[in-house]
């Protein structure tokens, strides 16, 4: 039964990264409903869990930030949806500011790939930009491109390890 329920329900994982640290921690252990997806429709600021484009049999866990269609550039380290900043309390501060969110990130240097954000960015249709919450150190769509809906494997709902730190994203 309990197979049953992590194959199509509710699948528990470990977050290996600092990538979404401000709203993740290293070791924190979240449940991520794999239903919510084949019921209702993927929104910007979701937390979700994804096969990782260069590699499929390796999962991702990210914030969607960009939904198919939507245009994305950064201003003066903002990240802009069709034009408008978006509002992103989760990203990491220093000193009570939003650390900038910069073009490309780790891996690929920066204007070497149209999803990199040196320049402004169409999401193609049927996939989703994803980012880490801790923008320097987050290996996410900026360097290898954007996730197919159908590599989404579900929305994380719920902290359930560290005890302390229980809760829901």
């Amino acid at each position: 039964m309990a197979l049953l329920i992590q194959a199509f329900v509710v699948k528990p994982y470990r977050i290996p990264s600092k990538s979404m640290y401000g709203t993740l921690r290293i070791n924190d252990r979240v449940l991520v409903n794999r239903l919510a997806y084949r019921l209702g429709d993927i929104k910007r600021g979701d937390v979700v869990v994804f096969r990782w484009p260069r590699d499929r049999r390796i999962t991702f866990i990210k914030r969607v930030i960009g939904l198919p269609g939507d245009t994305l550039s950064l201003d003066s380290g903002r990240v802009l949806v069709n034009g408008s900043p978006l509002r992103e309390l989760y990203v990491v501060r220093a000193n009570g500011i939003a650390v900038p969110t910069l073009a490309s990130s780790l891996v690929v240097p920066a204007g070497s790939a149209p999803w990199s954000l040196e320049h402004a960015y169409t999401v193609p249709a049927d996939r989703y930009f994803m980012m880490g919450d801790n923008r320097a150190v987050s290996d996410d769509s900026r360097d290898w491109g954007t996730v197919p809906r159908g590599d989404i494997i579900g929305k994380a709902i719920l902290i359930y390890w560290p005890l302390g730190r229980v809760g829901g994203l």
